[in-house]
């Protein structure tokens, strides 16, 4: 009897603890039971037939991502992990490792657990159904020399609208880095394509062809915009790339890769905004307490951290946040078809250090939408609206410290800079003769000088903002042409499909450059012709000289 009024008492306890907390127990029990975990190895692929064959060893040490959260491997290389229906996983490439990539030289580090697919109604196919959750999921890696000095080649916007556009790529750009064999590896720092996601194959055909490892960065133009929301629009990206958020290691260089495209609501709406979800800033925090302070870590992204507007500045005080801990960090963008380097103070923006953080907003393989009069290779001249003529970057790391350069496409290494300077120049006339030099790595922190061969000593030069002098003058023959009826292929009518066009689409508006210098010569100049030698100082203490000429007339 005595059990039985014992047993009846925990039975009403019990009872009446499931009234007050029953809500709060079943959604506990509810999401033990759907919690999903990812078991497997990192591994030594030692055949490379990426496999887990039975004398290969796992990997201690090795972290894997759900997309938020980050766990280690153990001494047998093994890992689990938390996973939903629709879950990537990946592994984070380790400095002395490498992974496998496919046919088109795209790195293959992830598992797309998908497991109801993508949605229907989408013309650009997303990843298909991938079934259950399989029992192991295995992750390759090959050693690599896992050394601090390396080099990347970074693409900004090549966003082709058709497959001319991605001929006038591997035209104008791929073929010159072929012979280039002290690259790393690549990326692309989004819109790939313009719109048109069937491009994303022939583009990675064309760039596969520079042969080396290449990442991506997910921008406004490879979305599915009949996606119903912002998580949703990635989901060709990720059938083609993987995920649009994940981390590797070269050196002691981590790159953080986030997609920081937020596309409004509802379906078709193309609109969108810079900022990061809250599942992104819990991505990039977890990350963050896994790395050294004396590392170097490299933000990846598409729209360009921004100073006053263009992307939320909530977000980006958050992501400053995470980062007031670690002395050595840069940050990349592309998006504004302009080059630029950008520096946050403490004094004037979210920034909490003391060294100002640098943005780098890599200029574009496209220049201003592959616009421009094309040139013998019939390649359009694409210059960007700031003046700064299409190209890539080259980024050179050892240990923690960087050194960017921008390469003109179809120049040699020594193109750093254009000069402007009147032509005809009348001796002793009252007219105000401006020099100007579009140094298109410049920044703030450069320092540009000039003078007149055997004539004067050297004389500083003021940094303005303003348009490039020459790309004015482009706009305003473009204009010209406009004026007269001159058509172009923003003309889609069949009757204009054989005319040869000066430019390949509309031109661009010009934009203040942050890269130009000028100086009030004067015109006191004996008649003839003279040299002009400018000197740029950079923010790493190189030197580049450029000459231009001037001639001198009577009155």
């Amino acid at each position: 009897m005595y059990s039985v009024l014992i047993l009846l008492i925990i039975f009403i306890s019990n009872y009446i603890v499931c009234l007050t907390n029953g809500p709060i127990l079943n959604n506990i029990n509810l999401q033990d039971k759907a919690e999903k975990w990812a078991h497997g190895h990192v591994f030594h692929d030692e055949n490379e037939n990426r496999i887990m064959d039975i004398d290969e060893d796992g990997i201690m040490g090795v972290y894997v991502s759900n997309g938020i959260d980050f766990v280690e491997t153990d001494s047998e290389g093994k890992y689990s992990i938390s996973v939903t229906d629709d879950t990537i996983i990946f592994v984070v490439k380790p400095k002395n490792w490498m992974t496998p990539v496919n046919d088109v030289n795209l790195p293959q580090f992830y598992y797309l657990n998908k497991q109801n697919g993508y949605p229907a109604n989408f013309i650009y196919k997303g990843v298909e159904p991938t079934g259950p959750l399989p029992n192991n999921i295995n992750f390759p890696l090959y050693e690599d020399d896992g050394k601090n000095e390396f080099k990347m080649v970074v693409f900004g916007d090549p966003q082709p609208y058709n497959i001319e556009q991605v001929d006038f790529l591997a035209d104008d750009i791929i073929k010159e880095l072929i012979i280039n064999d002290d690259l790393k590896f690549g990326i692309t720092m989004g819109d790939i394509v313009g719109d048109d996601l069937d491009l994303f194959s022939p583009l990675n055909q064309a760039i596969s062809k520079i042969g080396i490892p290449w990442y991506n960065v997910l921008g406004n133009h490879d979305v599915n915009f009949q996606a119903p929301n912002d998580i949703l629009s990635d989901e060709t990206f990720e059938r083609i790339f993987g995920p649009s958020n994940y981390v590797f290691v070269y050196g002691g260089v981590h790159f953080i890769v986030i997609d920081n495209v937020i596309m409004n609501e509802p379906i078709g709406d193309k609109g969108y905004v810079g900022g990061l979800r809250s599942d992104q800033i819990m991505f990039v925090k977890n990350y963050l307490e896994l790395v050294s302070k004396d590392d170097l870590v490299v933000l990846n992204m598409h729209i360009p951290l921004a100073q006053h507007e263009n992307f939320r500045q909530s977000d980006q005080k958050e992501l400053f946040n995470l980062l007031k801990e670690f002395p050595n960090t840069l940050s990349i963008s592309a998006h504004t078809h302009t080059h630029n380097n950008t520096f946050f103070h403490k004094e004037s923006s979210d920034w909490e250090r003391e060294v100002p953080h640098h943005h780098f907003n890599v200029g574009t393989t496209s220049g201003s939408w592959w616009n421009g009069v094309r040139n013998e290779d019939d390649v359009p001249g694409a210059m960007m609206r700031d003046g700064t003529p299409n190209g890539y970057s080259f980024i050179s790391f050892k240990g923690n410290k960087y050194i960017i350069d921008w390469k003109v496409a179809g120049s040699p290494n020594s193109h750093t800079m254009n000069i402007h300077v009147p032509r005809g120049i009348v001796s002793n006339s009252t007219e105000k003769i401006l020099l100007s030099v579009n140094f298109f790595n410049g920044s703030e922190q450069t320092k540009l000088k000039y003078r007149i061969l055997g004539i004067t000593e050297w004389n500083p030069m003021v940094k303005v903002n303003k348009p490039d002098p020459y790309f004015l003058k482009l706009y305003e023959r473009y204009q010209g042409f406009m004026k007269i009826g001159l058509p172009t292929l923003w003309n889609n009518d069949a009757d204009l499909a054989d005319i040869e066009y000066p430019s390949s689409m509309r031109f661009s508006r010009p934009v203040n450059s942050t890269h130009i210098w000028e100086a009030n010569i004067g015109s006191d100049w004996p008649k003839g012709r003279h040299v002009i030698e400018v000197q740029a100082e950079d923010r790493y203490g190189r030197i580049f000289n450029e000459y231009h000429t001037m001639r001198v007339a009577s009155k």
